[in-house]
């Protein structure tokens, strides 16, 4: 997740420093901006639909939106732009942030849910127009009140929507701080809301507010493609990288290098003895304690109890080590949970099967193959053991020998 916070600092960084450049763009450039926001939330609509993405969706349509009433109203009648429609809209705009980063996630399929949740616009519009009509002029006053009346004070956006800026970004810090399985597009909707407000606050700058939104509608599209990049790639349950990413690392393999398959002993029989959330707590764990491998190995879960472990650069001879010591961090790891009502605490092991890149075995699926055939022969020893292929137990397995995926797992 660092990653994220570090292109999303430079993108900002970027987005405030250039916008100081506006002035200086040729008139053709300029000029596009006041087009720009509403093309990069029509890409950016296509793509989420394409994903099945509602709240990105609802994010770029409160971005255009606050753009569009910001720039297309009258900006000389200052008596319904500048006075009144202004400081709504810095008030409704972090509001409905949070709104929809809250709102849970069904996809844009579920068209009674996303007329509701659309509908919120349509409230909002009717809000703005009560307040105009009706609000008694000394609440309107307080809406629109200053947080300084010195001529030139570089905060233009009133009190009241200064002060729920300053809110939503807290309460986004404490989503950030708090939710343990955060998408990208959570990390996104921080800046997002102070780039807007950067732009807001900038408004009487010529394309100011085009430039950062433009900029804010382009890190949510990003949020939407690293989303997708996570979820194809990282296996939901265990939070490492899956077989997907398993098999495209293999590019980047030289012709030195070493694959272990790793496999939990007895988890079919503890499975059906304690159930499968006791099972997907195994799981779980087995892939920590694998994730914590280091020294050159990287983890992956490869599917059902089974991962596989890849060495660049390293024999089998040069793993083992580091493999036994994975082997017995499992070993030593309690497992506590409660199980027909009464506090329950066991441990697991697992059958380790590693296999080196030679002339034998060229290709990475030929070298998971062998190591397969040594995690069968772990098996077949007693389990809890970490075997090469080559060893002298191996002999007794034919070449060509099953996978021992193929075969029913004692």
């Amino acid at each position: 997740m660092v990653k994220h916070y570090l292109w999303l600092v430079l993108l900002s960084g970027f987005a405030i420093w250039s916008a100081q450049q506006i002035s200086g763009w040729p008139v053709g450039w300029q000029s596009l901006l006041f087009y720009a926001p509403y093309v990069i939330a029509g890409i950016g609509i296509f793509i989420s639909v394409v994903l099945n993405r509602m709240q990105p969706i609802l994010m770029m349509l409160t971005v255009t939106l606050t753009v569009l009433v910001l720039t297309l109203l009258p900006i000389e009648n200052k008596a319904y732009t500048v006075d009144i429609v202004y400081p709504l809209v810095a008030i409704l705009l972090p509001f409905n942030l949070l709104i929809w980063l809250f709102v849970p996630e069904r996809g844009v399929k579920h068209i009674s849910y996303n007329i509701v949740l659309l509908s919120v616009f349509v409230l909002q519009a009717i809000g703005i127009y009560w307040v105009v009509s009706t609000l008694p002029f000394e609440l309107m006053n307080k809406v629109v009140l200053p947080i300084s009346d010195e001529e030139g004070f570089f905060i233009k956006i009133p009190l009241m929507g200064s002060l729920l800026i300053i809110l939503a970004a807290n309460v986004l810090l404490i989503r950030l701080a708090m939710v343990q399985k955060l998408k990208v597009l959570d990390q996104v909707t921080l800046f997002v809301l102070v780039l807007m407000a950067l732009g807001i606050n900038g408004l009487a700058g010529y394309g100011t507010l085009g430039w950062l939104s433009s900029i804010a509608l382009l890190m949510i599209i990003l949020s939407m493609i690293f989303d997708a990049h996570k979820i194809a790639y990282t296996d939901e349950l265990t939070g490492m990288a899956g077989r997907r990413a398993l098999f495209e690392s293999f590019m980047g393999l030289n012709r030195n290098y070493s694959i272990a398959m790793v496999d939990i002993d007895h988890f079919k029989k503890f499975n059906d003895t304690y159930g499968h959330d006791i099972g997907d707590l195994v799981l779980r764990t087995v892939s920590k304690v694998l994730n914590s491998v280091g020294s050159g190995g990287k983890a992956y879960r490869f599917g059902g109890e089974e991962f596989t472990v890849v060495f660049a650069g390293k024999t089998p001879e040069e793993a083992r080590p580091i493999l036994d010591a994975l082997r017995k961090a499992v070993e030593e790891t309690e497992l506590k949970f409660t199980h027909e009502g009464k506090e329950t605490q066991t441990k697991v092991a697992v059958s380790i099967g590693i296999a080196p890149r030679n002339k034998e075995f060229k290709t990475p699926e030929a070298v998971i193959k062998a190591a397969d055939q040594a995690l069968y022969q772990a098996k077949e020893m007693g389990r809890n053991r970490v075997v090469a292929y080559g060893d002298p137990v191996e002999q007794s397995l034919k070449k060509g020998q099953k996978s021992a995926r193929l075969r029913k797992r004692k």
